[in-house]
């Protein structure tokens, strides 16, 4: 065998080593990118739940001042059955927002989870396909 076909064969099986760790690092890199996200919509969530929950207590406090001044009395009757609706609709939508939050974050993971899959199964593809190469030159 001659010199130039046997470092052929070497660098080609080199680069299908590189190519199979490259995957698995590409992998790694698209799952931790995933649980960032993840961590991301995570936190998103639990802004806008501390948002509705400021809205719903400032919304309360202007029905009572509301009632209140204008001479109905804010813990019975009417002013309690409109808080009690306002409660009902916030309590709705913190559980849709922190639903559609706990949705995105499996997205996320889910997502990232596939990439890595398929990163890895394309270095392995190359890599295999690398030094299958590289053999054959020595065969």
């Amino acid at each position: 065998m001659d010199p130039i076909t046997a470092i052929a064969g070497i660098i080609s099986i080199i680069g299908g080593i590189s190519s199979i760790l490259g995957g698995s690092k590409a992998s790694k890199a698209a799952k931790k990118q995933g649980k960032l996200e993840a961590a991301a919509e995570r936190r998103v969530t639990a802004e806008k739940i501390f948002q509705l929950n400021k809205e719903e207590r400032r919304l309360a406090g202007t029905t009572r001042a509301v009632a209140v001044g204008s001479g109905v009395k804010a813990n019975i009757g009417s002013p309690l059955t409109i808080l009690a609706e306002q409660a009902r609709a916030f309590g709705r939508e913190r559980a849709l927002v922190a639903e559609v939050g706990a949705t995105k974050a499996q997205s996320a993971i889910a997502g990232a989870r596939n990439v890595g899959r398929q990163a890895r199964y394309q270095g392995f593809a190359a890599g295999s396909q690398g030094i299958s190469s590289g053999l054959q030159l020595f065969i």
